[in-house]
């Protein structure tokens, strides 16, 4: 959401009690947001499927392109996107060189979030490691 030209972000609290230094709140965010974002591609009953920790059933190509295209999206939740991100490619390392062509879009995303100066410490230092990794692979 935009303010008279200003980002606005989510705080990251929940990010801290939730997710940081927990596997299995890394796993939950991961498998939500596949579901959300279409990577799960059948409906799910309950939120069991949120604590398959193998989540062989999506596909993480599909999940960063959903991320990629909605963090300018949703402003208001740029420290959990960025966070989202980051957990993405530390789960699947290899991903930066199957997604190629979302190389290009998501380093000038991440330059633009961390030259905007909205951002938290911890999603500074999240989206920091991202361009790092995808300056790996350019």
């Amino acid at each position: 959401m935009r303010r008279r030209g200003r980002r606005t972000r989510s705080t990251p609290g929940g990010i801290e009690r939730s997710m940081a230094d927990s596997d299995d709140g890394e796993v939950a965010n991961l498998n939500y947001w596949a579901l959300w974002l279409g990577a799960i591609q059948r409906p799910q009953a309950n939120d069991v499927f949120m604590r398959d920790r193998a989540m062989k059933d999506w596909d993480p190509v599909t999940l960063l392109r959903g991320l990629v295209h909605g963090i300018h999206q949703a402003p208001g939740f740029v420290d959990l996107y960025a966070h989202t991100v980051w957990a993405l490619l530390e789960k699947h390392r290899w991903l930066p060189l199957a997604a190629g062509d979302l190389l290009r879009t998501l380093t000038r995303q991440t330059t633009e979030l961390l030259d905007d100066g909205a951002l938290s410490e911890r999603a500074r230092r999240e989206l920091s490691a991202v361009y790092y990794r995808l300056g790996e692979h350019d």
